[in-house]
This record gives structure tokens, sequence and C-alpha cells, in this order.
């Protein structure tokens, strides 16, 4: 290897928790209901995908077109933890430094969605409380044990990702027979 993946997958996984953190206290400084629509949008928007790929076809380059599938999934699912570590640390201090209430009033406006939602599907009062109820008890705790535990899920779907990513960048050597 010509290139130190691991510097490169930091390098780009600061990157990418960065503008998460951008994205995450600009829209938070938006108004609530632009803080709600962006956290929920920005799951499902592959902009950190597109980064890490980026990231993993420039090692390739610079590796002289080569980058085994190994150092291609060491590359990614580093970047992904670089991001999971600098995206926990903003959440902890935008919620129990900044503003101590934002978990709350996310919450009512989350739940007026899911109300709307469940609603316009036709579901029944009794669903609609029961779902309602759910979701404001899986909610209240904004602490560093909860935020560990949603940054631990976040990286095992961030590890899948990782591996198709890989996939997608990686170069084996051909050996002639």
């Amino acid at each position: 290897m010509k290139v130190n993946v691991v510097n490169e997958g930091v390098k780009y996984g600061s990157i990418c928790g960065l503008l998460a953190v951008l994205i995450m206290y600009g829209s938070w400084a938006m108004g609530l209901n632009t803080f709600v629509a962006c956290q929920f949008w920005a799951n499902f928007i592959p902009y950190m995908i597109a980064i890490i790929i980026f990231g993993g076809l420039q090692v390739k380059k610079q590796n002289g077109g080569l980058l085994p599938y190994a150092q291609a999934l060491k590359f990614s699912f580093l970047s992904y933890v670089v991001v999971a570590v600098i995206v926990a640390c903003a959440t902890y201090v935008l919620y129990n430094v900044i503003d101590k209430e934002l978990a709350q009033k996310s919450m009512q406006v989350a739940l007026e969605k899911t109300r709307l939602m469940m609603e316009k599907f036709g579901a029944s009062e009794d669903d609609i409380a029961k779902a309602m109820k759910r979701t404001e008890e899986g909610s209240k705790d904004t602490g560093i044990g909860k935020i560990l535990l949603g940054t631990g899920l976040f990286l095992i779907w961030d590890f899948i990702k990782s591996l198709l990513i890989s996939l997608v960048i990686r170069k084996e050597e051909k050996f002639a027979e």
C-alpha cells in the first residue's frame, strides 16, 4: 500500500462528520420544524455514501489503481466510525448543554407529524394512541448512555454500508497464471 488508509479514513470521516454537525446545528438554528425535518431526512439522503465512495476512489487512484477489499473496508468503516464519534459528541452537547429542552420540543413536533401521517393512512384512534405512547416513552432520555446506544446501532448499519461501498471501490491485483 502506497497510501495510508487509516489517515484517509480519518480525513474523509472528519469531512462527513463536520458536514453532519453543520447540518444538525444549522437546522437547529433555523428553527424546530426545520431541525426535526432535517434530522429525519439526513438519515435517508446518501451524501456520506457519496463522499466515502469518492474518497475510496481517490485512495485507489493514489495506490496505483489497486485497493484490496480488506483495505477498502478498513477505509470505509473507519470513516463511519469517525463520523459516529463526531456526531455523538455534537449531539450530546446540543441536547444536554446548549438546548436542554430540545428533546422534549422535538418529540412534540415528531408526535404531531406521526399523528397526521397515521390519520392520513386511516389508522384507528386506538392504534394512534398506542403508537404515540410508545414513541413518547422511548424518547425521554438524551444522556450519554442513550446516545452511545444509538451510535452503536447506527454503526451496525454503517458496517453494512461499508461492506457494500468496499465492493464498489475495491480493485484486486490480478495475477498471471
